[in-house]
């Protein structure tokens, strides 16, 4: 079985931002003030995952810009995800369907805004299931290794802390990490565990590993 991320492991979630970025930049809001009102949408006290265009369009409303000028912008950039999938990322996916294993795509974020990227994709098809969580997804990997074994798992994801946190939690299970450019390169070295930057990369090792 495989259990795939999606931000900055299949989706080029760093370039999404960039254009939307871009865009409000576009509409006279300045950078420093994209990125203060970005992280505020993205998460609320409680550490919950809460970002979507609709919040970031109402924050950004308070400092006297037009919200609905501003959804519009970013509706129309979430509109086109598709654009902003990784290289090689339809490749990956199919190369994976032909091995005849289970497929997990496994993403944390606003659950909603979550499923509306991953819908733009159009990589919905490849999954066997699909769980979007705002919390951690330790909870789901629990979920799914009281009916699988941890051995059995192949897990596939950019962030390192995150990472070594599941490991912890699930040893046997089998990682590789997508090389984010967002991640110092040091930790993924510090790491110890596999990682690649590229998905082509890792089909490669998927396979020598697969003999």
């Amino acid at each position: 079985m495989f259990i795939i991320d999606f931000d900055d492991t299949l989706f080029d979630t760093q370039a999404f931002k960039e254009a939307r970025l871009q865009a409000m930049l576009g509409l006279g809001i300045d950078e420093k003030l994209f990125w203060e009102t970005y992280y505020e949408a993205r998460n609320n006290v409680d550490g919950i995952f809460t970002y979507s265009d609709a919040l970031h369009a109402q924050i950004l409303s308070q400092y006297g810009f037009e919200e609905k000028e501003i959804l519009q912008f970013l509706h129309e950039i979430t509109a086109r995800a598709k654009y902003f999938l990784l290289p090689g990322a339809i490749e990956f996916l199919s190369f994976l369907r032909k091995l005849g294993q289970p497929i997990i795509l496994l993403s944390l974020g606003d659950s909603h805004y979550q499923e509306i990227k991953v819908k733009q994709t159009e990589i919905a098809k490849f999954f066997d299931r699909i769980f979007m969580i705002d919390e951690t997804k330790e909870k789901i990997l629990q979920e799914i290794f009281t009916k699988e074994s941890e051995e059995e798992i192949i897990f596939i994801n950019d962030k390192v802390e995150e990472t070594l946190n599941l490991v912890e939690k699930f040893p046997k299970m089998k990682i590789i990490l997508r090389q984010s450019p967002n991640i110092p390169v040091e930790k993924y070295i510090n790491s110890n565990l596999p990682y690649f930057k590229t998905l082509k990369e890792i089909e490669k090792y998927i396979l020598n590993y697969a003999k």
